[in-house]
């Protein structure tokens, strides 16, 4: 009765409801009212009730969907649509250069925030704050040097050959039982990151039980159990109260499997700091150089200093905020790349048939697939993997940006502060002003005059397409990235050829999944932020000589 007693005495409680439900519909309708009239937004087009809710969005994320819902309404309203009564989403490569380009007058939106396990999880991902944005950013580079890089090179070649051995059945020459890709490369590219991070090989690529055999679909279940809450309409309140108690109760009510995944994440670096200080003390004590200690990603991290005091760069809550990130944007957004991959070109037999005769005739054996030259001369494999990433983005819908105070220019228009932007890279590539975008055409990324793809061409698919996103928030391991995916292309295609298993439909569009999703020819994602995906069902076959 609290609140009904501030009605004046005489009410009855039911009428003191009715004025409570009088009062909540004005103020609805002056909100809505405000939103499609008065906002600086108004003029943006979009649907009705995404312009005075953020429901519509919500909506979207819970299915699993928003990515086809923006694309959707950008195929309704054109290349700028209102999608909540506050953001606005872009389809054109300029509009994606001015909203995440260097000079951009923006910051990450609070959607990210919702990402923290606790007030102290910060990472480089999850922080809004520009400044230290920038700072964790100068910190973590050095785990993705080319120094690096190169260490880190003789690991995924170890997983890459066990991977291989695994995808036949035994030494015969038929093909091989069907493979579903989507967990294949998912085991994959997590023992590669496990090992590059934590100096552990969990080989949950392996046949036979593993404890660490979940770990993989945990990161799915994280990602989709955690991403309607960016996609809130009371996103503000819920920041409010996170730290208010509320994300010890979302750390109570995750499912298993994510509480699995968090003590994972504990167990390893913490294993991973103690064999880095036994090192650095066999290293004091001169039992070893310090050329004894394993130069993994997390030996860079551990080695890292910050920048303005020259003390260590990580503290262990910050070790362990980054090695969430790490794990996420590392393995599955790869794994989404690679059975992208494989969907597409079993499923089109002249970029088949050029890609195995571009990798068989560059190199003499499977163990020359190495980085260098003669990987870097495979052009058209570079362009498989290019129209893969516009195809199947690992990150399929908006990431979010703020407009700062003093505005943001977009496409020669000025946005105000607090209004928030973005463009969706599904959507983005999916823009029938860069060709036919439906068609999977790896020739379209190299120019050929004699087949009619001039260099103007190339720049502008090129202009929309940003698979590691832009500007200072670029994905630092994108050469880690594109490393994984050339040798395990090249190695595997090298050795066996391929097929989608006859029959199989599994990760195709169908008629009845509805407008975006009937394409029979385009790999179905689910968007939870990264790209959930299922399939395809591939097959295997030792090459004949």
């Amino acid at each position: 009765m609290g609140l009904l007693s501030i009605f004046p005495l005489g009410l009855t409680s039911a009428q003191s409801v009715l004025v409570w439900l009088v009062l909540g519909t004005c103020y609805f309708l002056l909100h809505a009212a405000y939103n499609l009239y008065f906002s600086p937004l108004a003029n943006v087009p979009g649907p009705f009730f995404a312009k005075i809710s953020g429901l519509p969005s919500y909506y979207h994320a819970l299915r699993g969907d928003r990515h086809i819902w923006i694309w959707q309404c950008h195929q309704i309203y054109g290349s700028k649509v209102r999608v909540t009564p506050s953001a606005v989403c872009f389809q054109s490569g300029q509009a994606f250069r001015d909203i995440y380009g260097f000079k951009a007058n923006v910051q990450r939106s609070k959607m990210y925030s919702v990402w923290q396990r606790n007030k102290s999880s910060i990472n480089t991902f999850t922080t809004t704050d520009l400044a230290l944005h920038h700072k964790k950013r100068r910190i973590l580079n050095p785990a993705f040097s080319e120094k690096s890089i190169r260490a880190s090179e003789v690991f995924v070649q170890k997983h890459i050959e066990r991977w291989i051995e695994l995808l036949p059945d035994g030494d015969t020459k038929d093909w091989s039982q069907p493979k579903n890709m989507s967990e294949w490369t998912d085991n994959l590219v997590f023992d590669i990151l496990c090992d590059l991070c934590f100096g552990r090989s969990l080989n949950v690529k392996d046949p036979g039980e593993n404890a660490f055999k979940g770990i993989p679909k945990a990161i799915h279940t994280y990602s989709t159990f955690n991403y309607p809450f960016t996609r809130s309409p009371f996103l503000g309140l819920l920041l409010w109260l996170k730290h208010r108690g509320v994300d010890k109760l979302m750390e109570i009510i995750s499912p298993s499997d994510i509480k699995a995944y968090f003590a994972f994440i504990d167990e390893s670096i913490a294993a991973r700091r103690e064999a880095e200080e036994l090192s650095e003390r066999l290293s004091i004590d001169g039992s070893i150089n310090g050329k004894g200690a394993r130069q993994d990603m997390f030996h860079f991290l551990f080695q890292a200093t910050d920048p303005d005091t020259g003390r260590k760069g990580y503290s262990p809550q910050e070790l362990f905020a980054e090695a969430e990130l790490l794990v996420i944007a590392g393995s599955d957004t790869t794994a989404t790349t690679l059975s992208g991959f494989f969907f597409y070109i079993v499923r089109n037999p002249r970029p088949y048939k050029r890609l195995l005769k571009e990798i068989r005739s560059t190199f003499d054996s499977a163990h020359e697939i190495v980085s260098g030259p003669k990987l870097s001369s495979c052009k058209y494999l570079r362009a498989c993997i290019d129209e893969t990433m516009r195809m199947a983005p690992a990150v399929p819908s908006d990431l979010s940006r703020t407009v700062l105070a003093g505005g943001l220019m977009i496409e020669g228009e000025l946005y105000p502060a607090g209004v928030t932007v973005g463009a969706s890279e599904w959507s983005n590539g999916r823009s029938e002003e860069y060709g036919d975008p439906n068609v999977y055409r790896p020739e379209q990324w190299i120019v050929d005059e004699e087949a009619g793809v001039t260099a103007e061409d190339v720049a502008r698919i090129s202009s929309i397409f940003h698979p590691f996103s832009y500007g200072w928030t670029n994905c630092p391991g994108q050469n880690l990235a594109i490393l994984e995916l050339l040798m395990t292309i090249a190695r595997t295609l090298y050795r066996f050829d391929v097929r989608a298993e006859p029959g199989s439909t599994l990760g195709e569009g169908s008629p009845e999944l509805g407008w975006g999703r009937r394409d029979r020819r385009q790999f179905q994602l689910d968007d939870a932020y990264i790209s959930i995906r299922n399939g395809p069902m591939i097959q295997f076959k030792k090459r004949e000589d």
